[in-house]
C-alpha cells in the first residue's frame, strides 16, 4: 500500500512540474552568410520607416509591432506598392509588454536596407536572419557619401571587411546583383 502512496504522489509532483512555464532568456540565430541572405530573401529594398504601430495579431491576440517602409528601391523580387508593412513580435499594448530577447526593431525616420525572409506570412521576426538582413544606410559626415552599416556594431565582424568602415551604396547594391548572377 505504501508503494502505491509514493508512486501516486510522485506521479502527481511531475504533473505540477510540466506545468511549470519556464522563461527562456535566450534567442539563437545562426549565423548566415551574406549569399545565404541574399539567396533567401523574397525581398530586398532600400526604403525609409515612416510610422509605427503595435497591435494585437489577430489569430493570437499577441503584441506584433508594425512598421510603414517607404521603398524607395527594390533590389530584388516584386512588391506593387510605394510603401510595405513588417511586423515584428513584440511590443505594448496598455498594460501587456511582449520583449522578444535580441531583436532590434526598425526606428521611425531610419533609412535601410531590408531582406524580407516572405510576404506570405507574419513571423516574429520579418527578416532574414533577424538583424543578419537589416542594414543602416547613413552620410558619411567626412564625405558626404552614402553609406550602409550592419544594424549592430558585433556583426560588423560576422561581415566582410568591406563593410567594417561601411561600404559605400552603391558599391552594397552592386555587390548584392554579382551574388545574385545579375550584371548592373
Amino acid at each position: 500500500m505504501l508503494c502505491i502512496g509514493i508512486s501516486e504522489f510522485l506521479a502527481k509532483i511531475l504533473r505540477e512540474l510540466c506545468r511549470v512555464k519556464i522563461q527562456a532568456n535566450a534567442t539563437v540565430i545562426l549565423k548566415k552568410s551574406f549569399s545565404q541572405v541574399i539567396h533567401g530573401s523574397e525581398l530586398i529594398f532600400e526604403g525609409r520607416v515612416v510610422s509605427k504601430e503595435t497591435r494585437p495579431l489577430p489569430i493570437n491576440d499577441k503584441p506584433f509591432t508594425f512598421f510603414i517602409i517607404e521603398i524607395i528601391d527594390i533590389i530584388k523580387g516584386s512588391y506593387p506598392h510605394t510603401t510595405i508593412e513588417i511586423g515584428y513580435m513584440g511590443g505594448r499594448i496598455g498594460e501587456l509588454t511582449l520583449e522578444v530577447s535580441d531583436m532590434r526593431m526598425p526606428e521611425v525616420g531610419e533609412r535601410g536596407i531590408y531582406f524580407v525572409e516572405t510576404l506570405n506570412e507574419q513571423q516574429i521576426h520579418p527578416l532574414f536572419g533577424w538583424q543578419q538582413g537589416h542594414y543602416l544606410v547613413i552620410t558619411n559626415q567626412q564625405t558626404g557619401q552614402e553609406m550602409v552599416i550592419p544594424i549592430k556594431q558585433k556583426d560588423i565582424k560576422a561581415r566582410s571587411s568591406m563593410l567594417q568602415k561601411g561600404s559605400n551604396l552603391v558599391d552594397f547594391k552592386v555587390n548584392i546583383y554579382n551574388i545574385m548572377g545579375i550584371e548592373k
